[in-house]
């Protein structure tokens, strides 16, 4: 069966449908945080709206903006996969330039590495050589996931308030990119 399979900017979706793929991403999991899932239509567009600023304008907490990506098969919303774009010690040395959620009833399926190689050609567009992404030990579909578009361990076994997790660089000179 072929699907149409597409990277589509956060900018650029219909926002009810995105709030129905928000809400079948769990709240929290695996040492990510879905601050869409559980809120109010208005109380969503409001945020949506802060995500689609972040690319522009610096987020003051984390220190970086961020171009998200929406994962489209079929036309519909399946997953979400964000770049981190302004780099400093912190993301450059430690923190994940890149992080990415499945729907629910669309894992297991492949999704995951789909999106995970199509960010990294974004990536790789917005002039990243490499990109640094960190998953928690027990997100095994994950790791698979990295290992497959050529992650390498950089940091291993740290202590996070979730648990452990690895770091992994993906240098993007690979030929699958």
């Amino acid at each position: 069966m072929n699907s149409e399979i597409k990277l589509v900017k956060l900018n650029d979706c219909d926002t009810k449908e995105l709030y129905d793929m928000y809400q079948n991403i769990p709240k929290k999991e695996l040492g990510t945080i879905n601050k869409l899932n559980g809120l109010d239509f208005k109380t969503f567009e409001k945020i949506l709206k802060d995500y689609i600023n972040e690319e522009k304008v610096i987020n003051k907490q984390l220190n970086t903006t961020v171009s998200r990506y929406i994962l489209f098969v079929n036309s519909k919303p399946i997953g979400e996969i964000g770049i981190r774009t302004t780099m400093n010690d912190y993301w450059i040395n430690y923190g994940s330039q890149i992080f990415y959620k499945i729907r629910k009833d669309y894992r297991g399926k492949g999704y995951g590495n789909i999106i995970l190689n199509l960010g990294l050609k974004k990536a790789k567009e917005l002039g990243f050589d490499k990109i640094r992404v960190n998953c928690d030990n027990n997100n095994i579909p994950s790791k698979k996931a990295i290992i497959k578009n050529g992650g390498i361990v950089d940091i291993e076994n740290y202590a996070t308030s979730e648990g452990i997790s690895s770091s992994y660089i993906i240098y993007l000179d690979n030929n699958n990119l």
